[in-house]
C-alpha cells in the first residue's frame, strides 16, 4: 500500500516539507530512495534531516505499507520498537497488543491501539515471508 508522507503520525511537518523539496512525497517513493544507496545519501544531503529522523521516517513508512497497519497504526508500532517484519515476528500477536497498549499508555499516544483480530492478521500476512515453524 502507498500512502502520503504527510498521511503518517509522527513526523514533523517541517520534515515532511524537507522531504517533498527533495522529491519524496508517499511512502513507496521513501522506500525507493532507502534502497538505492546513492538516493539515500542524496537525500540526506539535499533534505538536511538527521540519520535519525531519516531512520524514523523510513520505519513509518515501511510498517505504513503493511496490508492492515497503514497510518493509522504505524507510529505505535515504531514507538513501540517495531520497524519491520523482522521485528515484527519476533513478537507473538498476543504479546505484541498488550506490548502496544503499555507503550500508548506510557508514552500518552493519542492514536487507537488495534485489537487481536487487526494484529493477527499482520501475522497472517507475515507467515508467507517467515515461512513454516520449525
Amino acid at each position: 500500500m502507498n500512502h502520503k508522507m504527510t498521511d503518517l503520525k509522527g513526523i514533523d511537518q517541517d520534515q515532511v516539507a524537507k522531504l517533498k523539496a527533495a522529491g519524496v512525497e508517499t511512502t513507496s517513493e521513501m522506500m525507493k530512495v532507502w534502497h538505492d544507496p546513492d538516493q539515500r545519501a542524496k537525500l540526506a544531503t539535499t533534505s538536511g534531516l538527521s540519520e535519525e529522523q531519516f531512520k524514523r521516517m523510513v520505519s513509518l513508512a515501511r510498517m505504513a505499507r503493511m496490508p492492515g497497519v497503514g497510518p493509522k497504526y504505524a507510529e505505535l508500532l515504531v514507538t513501540s520498537g517495531v520497524i519491520g517484519r523482522k521485528s515484527l515476528s519476533k513478537h507473538t500477536p498476543e504479546g505484541l497488543v498488550k506490548h502496544l497498549a503499555e507503550v500508548s499508555a506510557s508514552r500518552k499516544l493519542t492514536g487507537p491501539v488495534p485489537t487481536l483480530t487487526e494484529v493477527g492478521a499482520w501475522f497472517a500476512e507475515l507467515k508467507p515471508l517467515v515461512g513454516p515453524p520449525e
